[in-house]
């Protein structure tokens, strides 16, 4: 934990594709993790979708462990990964679970999802009045309120103006926390500040001009700051910011096949650590690596046998963490190099820079000097964005 513990804190909600948490934290730095949970999907034959009563219930419980006098919470925020996205009739209800952008019938983006439900579920999208992004469903459960929040809605390939839209948040206090199962944080605010974890991410990493940020979780970014004024370079995407700030940006698949790899690991017994898989993998002699993108890893049913099969062998779990990380940090030196300038820095955040193999990695393979700005980037960007928007409520320094 850095910085010093005091008030005002805010509660971070910080949903990612295999977990969410719930962090207390303030703009010092200071950070604890209050909770930890699960965000799982349910594989039907419709399709793939999130359990979204599993997540509330997370959601709830984490929070429920906080009470806003005894703990200084100032605000409630959550961010999420962005396109996935729940339906809501003329009561406020959740139609349907949201779908999950690991079904691989569906699509990524939030149009194209939209599109293939209109087809393939008309009943689904028949009586819907309202779209939420998943963060934003999560600050509606807390406080009745739809609001959608300008760092989603702009990733998502919809004008401005979609009639399903909410509108706009952001980075400003929507509505308080009237949920019945919250008795002690009635009346929090409950902020709306920058929803797409991405976002959240860049925001948490603090980065200067000159530098290059690198989140490494399930997914990989690399950005820096851009001007808004300017056009986006062939190639790259741009990652709408709070206060319609921006950057520029690629990104793709990073630790997914390596973090399912864990899980069938765990279910099974044969998960010895982390510290014991990354001393494993550093003196492991199997040669090669195996790369994130290969389109047989997005979504097997057996993460484990589809290295195996590229690997062209079984392999122990220090030798398949071997060939799966080397294969993140090199997509990640390839992708860094197609920035086309130098950086003063490589600013490192996500959780999977915990582990100092994968620094090691990276090291070699980055054109910069890197420095690790925490594992928590995301909740640390929600934070910022969330008291800044209460300053006059929280006093603020």
């Amino acid at each position: 934990m850095d910085g010093e513990w005091k008030p005002p804190f805010c509660a971070a909600i910080d949903l990612g594709a295999t977990s969410g948490r719930v962090i207390l934290g303030n703009r010092g730095g200071a950070m604890r993790e209050i909770h930890r949970f699960p965000t799982p999907m349910k594989r039907t034959e419709e399709g793939i979708f999130w359990d979204f009563a599993a997540l509330s219930a997370g959601v709830l419980a984490g929070l429920a462990e906080l009470d806003a006098e005894r703990d200084g919470v100032a605000a409630v925020s959550c961010d999420s990964w962005a396109q996935d996205f729940g339906l809501l009739n003329a009561r406020g209800e959740l139609i349907h679970d949201p779908f999950s952008y690991r079904d691989e019938h569906s699509a990524i983006f939030t149009r194209d999802r939209l599109e293939y439900i209109r087809r393939r579920f008309p009943e689904i999208l028949a009586p819907a009045v309202r779209m939420l992004h998943i963060a934003d469903l999560i600050h509606h459960l807390l406080c009745g309120e739809m609001r959608s929040n300008y760092t989603l809605t702009a990733v998502s390939k919809l004008p401005t103006d979609f009639e399903l839209f909410a509108p706009e948040a952001d980075g400003e206090i929507i509505g308080r926390i009237n949920h019945p199962a919250l008795p002690a944080l009635a009346g929090v605010p409950v902020v709306s500040g920058v929803g797409h974890d991405t976002a959240a991410t860049f925001v948490g990493g603090e980065v200067r001009p000159g530098e290059l940020l690198i989140s490494l979780g399930t997914w990989f970014m690399a950005a820096e700051p851009w001007d808004a004024d300017r056009p986006i370079p062939a190639g790259f995407g741009p990652l709408p910011l709070p206060g319609k700030q921006l950057a520029r940006t690629v990104g793709g698949m990073g630790m997914w096949p390596f973090q399912q790899c864990v899980k069938q690991w765990k279910a099974r017994g044969e998960f010895p650590g982390y510290p014991a898989l990354d001393a494993a993998a550093a003196v492991s002699a199997v040669p090669g690596e195996i790369d994130p993108d290969d389109s047989t890893l997005f979504s097997p049913d057996d993460m484990e046998e589809a290295v195996f099969r590229l690997a062209g062998r079984r392999l122990p779990p220090g030798d398949v963490t071997a060939l799966l990380l080397r294969g993140v940090a090199a997509k990640l030196g390839r992708r860094a190099a197609e920035f086309g300038r130098k950086f003063s820095r490589v600013v490192l955040v996500g959780g999977a820079c915990g582990s100092p193999l994968i620094r090691e990695l990276l090291a070699a393979r980055l054109p910069a000097p890197t420095v690790c700005r925490g594992t928590e980037a995301a909740a640390r960007g929600n934070i910022l964005t969330a008291l800044r928007a209460c300053a006059p409520e929280s006093a603020q320094p």
